[in-house]
């Protein structure tokens, strides 16, 4: 069977003997990498338009006793509920209910645009580019408790119109009295959960639903046909074929079924569960432009629109709205990554090679994103997997590196500081020292065995570098 993508030229997307073989290494590196990082257990899958190309189950969703996956078993999404965040957004935008470039507060008056020089707009939000600085995650135990509705974590709270009220009034207030500030809106990008809150209780408010559940459950899953997923938080975990989630602590592996664990009190960032079946139709989706299983979502402009490159986000990366981009064999590969207690999730798409990919594992600190680049790889024809990049030092001045020296930090609880000893610049993170390459002009590479991450210094003139980007996020000098 010959499937090839647009433009890539006869044989480049072959699904025969000779490419299902070829994926056999990347299969055996899965499993390499998964006893390296302890992972119980992880699902992987590649479709183009219309049917799987490719699916594998690895581990077990309980270890303990040995329970296997399958496509219906349940996984936590954490952060690829981004995607659906922005994909309702740029429905009701579609529908005329909100106006993308329209200031926040009209939709949300508790949202001041304290100390702001100019409106932060809807967009704004889409691409995290509010001028917000990492903040404390406001969560739901947190807030519920001071509600008298929590229940110990056995109710159903998610739905609460309360919460999402209360909740979000206690956002806006914690943006509004944070005077420091990334830069102008639209200025620079720093990844914020706080964003993608609020615009889950501007899509409760405005799309005709009780709960921005409800309208998940009307506007997207249902017209996919996604009928293993949710953005419940009781139902999944009590799901007789969910997952146990896996985490590490004090150096050994622990698990709960608390998805409430480390959640946000407002629903868009990361409340999102689903399976690997479920998924499947969700990608699809974006193959065919905007159009599922029992109809139309969005329209293919805005589709285009959500994957259109808005702020640089990391290297070799940019942020459109709720999804992020970069280049993959000289093709695009379009998707999110998400990563909570007990969940290391990433879906990704490329219009040029009309196919996807869905890697969930349910547990933390897994660089699946890495899972799902190689499989769109493999899609182009080319030999997986590939080679870690290998960087060069690009040959800092010793001016260049001491005028990065310094503590730089946000109230999310991350950490970067260099110091300069024996002669030379040192970098610590969460504390403990890490090996780094400066690999271009401030440019930082972290490399590892499995995945490379990468630090970007901030610079301006008259200020010098007052900030640093890790993980999407922004932290400023002390």
């Amino acid at each position: 069977m010959d499937r090839k993508g647009p433009g890539l030229g006869k044989g480049v997307f072959q699904l025969n003997k000779g490419t299902m073989e070829g994926i056999r290494p990347l299969e055996q590196w899965i499993e390499k990498m998964m006893a390296h990082y302890e992972a119980a257990g992880l699902a992987v899958a590649v479709v183009d338009k219309n049917v799987t190309l490719y699916q594998k189950f690895f581990g077990f969703r309980d270890a303990e006793n040995q329970t296997p996956i399958d496509e219906n078993t349940i996984f936590g999404l954490a952060s690829v509920s981004k995607s659906f965040t922005a994909l309702s957004i740029m429905q009701l935008a579609e529908k005329g209910v909100i106006d993308l470039w329209g200031p926040v507060s009209r939709y949300l008056p508790e949202f001041q645009n304290a100390h702001a020089a100019q409106p932060v707009t809807v967009a704004h939000l889409l691409s995290h580019a509010g001028g917000f600085l990492p903040k404390r995650r406001m969560l739901v135990e947190e807030v519920a408790r001071s509600m008298g509705i929590w229940q110990e974590g056995k109710a159903e709270i998610g739905p609460h119109p309360g919460l999402a009220m209360e909740g979000c009034r206690r956002v806006c207030k914690g943006l509004d009295e944070e005077e420091a500030r990334t830069g102008l809106p639209g200025e620079y990008m720093s990844y914020s959960n706080d964003s993608y809150g609020l615009l889950s209780e501007i899509i409760r408010r405005y799309g005709g639903e009780n709960s921005f559940q409800d309208y998940l459950e009307k506007n997207v899953f249902a017209p996919l046909g996604m009928d293993r997923a949710t953005g419940l938080f009781i139902a999944p975990a009590q799901d007789p074929n969910s997952t146990k989630l896996y985490f590490h602590k004090d150096g050994k592996r622990q698990w709960c079924r608390d998805y409430y664990d480390n959640a946000f009190v407002l629903m868009g960032g990361g409340a999102v569960k689903a399976s690997l079946g479920s998924m499947k139709k969700y990608v699809q989706m974006y193959l065919n432009e905007g159009k599922g299983e029992h109809g139309r979502l969005l329209s293919p402009y805005g589709i285009r629109e959500m994957m259109k490159p808005r702020q640089h986000y990391r290297y070799g990366q940019w942020y459109g709205y709720g999804v992020a981009m970069s280049e993959l064999e000289g093709v695009r590969m379009v998707g999110h990554g998400g990563s909570m207690t007990g969940i290391s999730s990433h879906f990704a798409w490329s219009p040029e090679l009309e196919a996807g990919v869905i890697v969930l594992c349910n547990t933390s600190g897994v660089p699946v994103s890495r899972v799902a680049e190689e499989a769109l790889r493999w899609v182009t024809g080319a030999a997986v997997p590939s080679p870690m990049k290998n960087w060069q030092d690009a040959g800092w001045s010793e001016e260049e590196k001491k005028s990065c020296l310094g503590k730089f930090t946000c109230a999310e609880g991350n950490e970067v500081t260099f110091t300069w000893e024996n002669g030379d610049l040192h970098l610590t993170m969460g504390g403990k020292e890490r090996e780094f390459i400066m690999a271009g002009h401030d440019l930082i590479i972290l490399p590892g065995e499995f995945s490379q991450s990468d630090i970007l210094l901030l610079r301006e003139e008259g200020r010098g570098v007052w900030g640093v980007r890790t993980g999407g996020r922004i932290l400023t000098r002390e």
